[in-house]
């Protein structure tokens, strides 16, 4: 899997080097850890996972339901473990701040059985508030320091507040997950679901996805060679480049996200950095965005974000270059701004701007230091 995924990283940054130095030669593995390792454990209680977890080979997380303020915690697993969930895995409800799951570790494979369901028990903290206020509520899947590991086919309702928080990891793959805060649209309670939250990682890709939220569908506030193609974001605020800057690391480059429709959304497509920090934007691709139902921006590009919200007065600190917006198109709302671009002076450069058909919405006044060859 590891060459696979990097292979298809490569595909899209043909000419870019991305080397590392030869692993020295390790003697073979203890034959008494192989043996001990070959087996398979299912588990119907949380407190088994996390005494037992790295004696097995393939784990199965069998209805489960997690004990208040307690993580499911898989981060102590062997290389090459595989972690099934199956039947409905629930969580009992405490005010603190998670993860209700973390996994870590190379080579792991983390998949759903036919039928399950992973249910954050999310209503039972909502109270339309989200990470901003209210209850305490827990973040729902760690999925830091994974290494060569893959996540597919998770069926996963109504977490608290954010999904997946992907950090300090690298070739890792996030397949044909189904990811549903819907019942948050009730009252408006559901807030601060984000699907996918990426930082420090690098060689991510995410396929396929099923998104129904409140927040960013995915979110990428650094990291380098990062894939989002395919799939369905709906009710949430679309496609999200950052808040970058006022981190310890404040790069994002090399991302490619395409193929994705975005419904029933306040944005389509988003780039975000902070006001009056420093950071890089560079060689980011959105490809083939289909919208519809947009209630807020088609394309935003907004350069002036502040404790997380928009000043109107944009700064340079960021760069923002060869950006390619390409093939974006479908219908937002009539009271929606098509395109809206407000730029930091002479911080967003070598744009490609190309295939851009958004209709139904309105025009802005607004926009500022837009780049060459850019509609706004």
């Amino acid at each position: 899997m590891v060459s696979l995924s990097k292979a298809t990283h490569l595909f899209f940054w043909a000419g870019v080097a991305f080397a590392r130095a030869a692993p020295k030669p390790t003697p073979g593995p203890d034959m008494a850890d192989v043996e001990k390792r070959a087996t398979s454990c299912t588990f119907t209680a949380a407190s088994q996972v996390s005494k037992s977890a790295s004696l097995c080979s393939t784990i199965t997380i069998s209805a489960i339901t997690v004990p208040s303020a307690t993580t499911l915690d898989l981060t102590g697993l062997a290389d090459d473990t595989k972690v099934v969930f199956k039947g409905t895995t629930t969580f009992d409800y405490a005010e603190w701040d998670g993860p209700l799951i973390s996994v870590a570790g190379t080579g792991i494979t983390v998949e759903g059985a036919s039928g399950h369901v992973i249910n954050g028990n999310g209503a039972a903290w909502w109270d339309g508030d989200g990470s901003n206020g209210g209850v305490t509520k827990p973040k729902f899947f760690y999925a830091h320091k994974m290494y060569d590991s893959v996540i597919a086919g998770l069926n996963i309702k109504n977490t608290p507040v954010q999904c997946f928080s992907i950090d300090n990891s690298e070739s890792l793959v996030i397949e044909n997950v189904i990811i549903d805060n819907s019942d948050g649209d009730t009252d408006e309670l559901g807030h601060n679901t984000d699907a996918f939250d990426i930082g420090d990682s690098t060689y991510i890709t995410i396929k396929n996805p099923t998104v129904y939220n409140q927040d960013d569908c995915v979110a990428i506030n650094s990291g380098t060679y990062i894939t989002f193609t395919g799939g369905t974001c709906s009710g949430g605020h679309g496609l999200s480049i950052g808040s970058v800057g006022g981190r310890s690391d404040n790069t994002v480059e090399n991302v490619y996200i395409e193929g994705v429709t975005v419904t029933d959304s306040t944005n389509g497509v988003r780039v975000k950095t902070v006001y009056d920090a420093t950071g890089t934007v560079y060689n980011v691709t959105y490809k083939d965005i289909t919208l519809s139902g947009i209630s807020d921006y088609g394309i935003v590009v907004e350069q002036d974000y502040e404790n997380g919200s928009p000043t109107g007065t944009p700064t340079n600190g960021v760069t923002i270059s060869d950006l390619v917006l390409n093939g974006i198109t479908g219908t937002v709302d009539s009271s929606c701004v098509e395109v809206y671009i407000l730029c930091g002076d002479g911080s967003c450069t070598d744009w490609t701007y190309e295939n851009i058909d958004i209709s139904g919405g309105t025009t802005s006044d607004d926009c500022e230091n837009v780049p060459e060859y850019v509609s706004c």
